[in-house]
């Protein structure tokens, strides 16, 4: 009954209608996915929402949250059984303590800062306003495409794919990073790559177009790359082992 109360509260004068299966998306109206009387599943995309009620975390058993492309600017206190975030298309400008979160999708905001995000298998930051990124522990999927942030630091070993595409790079301190198997850096300003862009033994693809490197450091001859994408680069300085990359069977555009 209190969750009923709960998304009540939630849904306003919009109808609330029964989702098929926990991941159906409605429009417009409030979808939930019961569990005899505990919400598991919320959609509320494109509701309009300006806020959500305070009592949202005392949904003791919701697990997936889907609120994107409303109007909101701020979150309450979150469900802490909570494993799935949609919050895409707001206008949230910072984000609560996060719960054992497996997938945040915060894409398209107006976030500038974050909390550290720990154990979240899969996160979407992309177009927000972040000039640094937080604290970043057992992640495997990050995506911080289209944020300004000139220099990106890591040192998640568990990331295996990264994405940091049109984010003003100038400059990269990246650790070696035993899980990393795909890394797009398109778009940004890098004139160098560290020698340490050679220790990720895992690492297979590689896209670094529309930049403004000169040269390739050595370390990069030994990765085991299946794609090396260079175009849209100066590279007045175009190393002979490129060749033997090809003759490996790595697709090189240059």
């Amino acid at each position: 009954m209190q969750d009923a109360i709960v998304v009540a509260q939630l849904a306003g004068p919009r109808p609330i209608v029964q989702l098929a299966h926990a991941r159906q998306r409605t429009e417009g109206v409030v979808g939930v996915w019961w569990r005899d009387d505990a919400a598991i599943a919320i959609c509320a995309h494109s509701c309009g929402l300006t806020a959500l009620p305070e009592a949202i975390g005392s949904l003791a058993q919701l697990e997936r949250l889907e609120i994107g492309a409303n109007q909101l600017t701020e979150l309450p206190a979150l469900p802490a059984a909570l494993r799935e975030l949609y919050i895409h298309d707001n206008r949230i400008t910072q984000l609560p303590d996060l719960p054992a979160l497996a997938v945040l999708d915060a894409n398209r905001n107006r976030i500038a800062q974050l909390p550290a995000l720990a154990g979240i298998d899969f996160v979407y930051l992309a177009g927000n306003r972040l000039t640094a990124l937080p604290e970043i522990r057992g992640v495997r999927y990050l995506n911080v495409c289209d944020n300004p942030l000139r220099h990106l630091v890591l040192s998640d070993p568990e990331i295996q794919e990264l994405r940091a595409e049109h984010s003003e790079l100038h400059e990269l301190s990246i650790e070696p990073l035993v899980g990393l198997r795909e890394l797009s850096l398109r778009g940004n300003q890098l004139a160098t790559l560290p020698a340490s862009i050679g220790g990720h033994p895992a690492l297979r693809v590689l896209d670094l177009r529309s930049n403004q490197l000169d040269a390739l450091p050595e370390s990069l001859r030994a990765l085991p790359l299946t794609k090396l994408d260079l175009r849209w680069n100066p590279l007045r300085d175009r190393p002979p082992w490129l060749a033997e990359l090809v003759d490996r069977g790595c697709l090189v555009y240059t």
